[in-house]
């Protein structure tokens, strides 16, 4: 016999976590801010989530997609990674202190564990490391040759100033 249904298909997570970034240097854009939301598995426990366009700054490539601290095999194309979640309490008071963020602010950070060569998990939170001066210096040359590539005649859309069309 044939069933008339399928059941549903495996979606694997096209999203990056903190541990894509792991070492990464990033520009954390916030766009939201929850708080209390219930954990996903002990709905008695809360914490604050920060949503953010993570964008990494340091040319290395694009970041594997993790699933339950496993590393899919899968990669995400960079630089920008909009819809990226952090429940981290050292990511989330370091980004929005006070539970509080500004639309449109950037933060500069490397994304690593307390402890860089162990794995993250109790004792071990992932966090913010503070960015040197050259991480500093690398920021400003990509959102530098960012805002040149954006003014570029080949990447502005060519529009007519009188509104289109023959005067006629």
């Amino acid at each position: 016999m044939t069933d008339p249904f399928s059941t549903p298909a495996v979606i694997a997570s096209q999203f990056a976590s903190a541990q894509s970034f792991k070492g990464r240097l990033v520009l954390i854009a916030p766009t939201k801010y929850e708080t209390d939301v219930p954990n996903a598995r002990d709905a008695s426990k809360t914490a604050d989530r920060l949503t953010a366009t993570v964008t990494t700054v340091d040319g290395q490539g694009p970041v594997q997609i993790f699933s339950d601290r496993n590393a899919t095999g899968k990669y995400l194309e960079g630089p920008e990674h909009k819809g990226v979640w952090f429940g981290q309490e050292r990511i989330v008071g370091a980004v929005a202190p006070d539970r509080t963020f500004k639309p449109g602010s950037l933060v500069l950070a490397r994304i690593d564990t307390y402890k860089k060569d162990k794995g993250a998990g109790v004792g071990n939170p992932w966090g913010l490391i503070d960015p040197t001066e050259d991480d500093k210096r690398i920021a400003r040359e990509f959102l530098a040759n960012r805002t040149v590539a954006a003014a570029s005649p080949a990447t502005a859309k060519e529009e007519n100033p009188f509104g289109g069309g023959a005067p006629f």
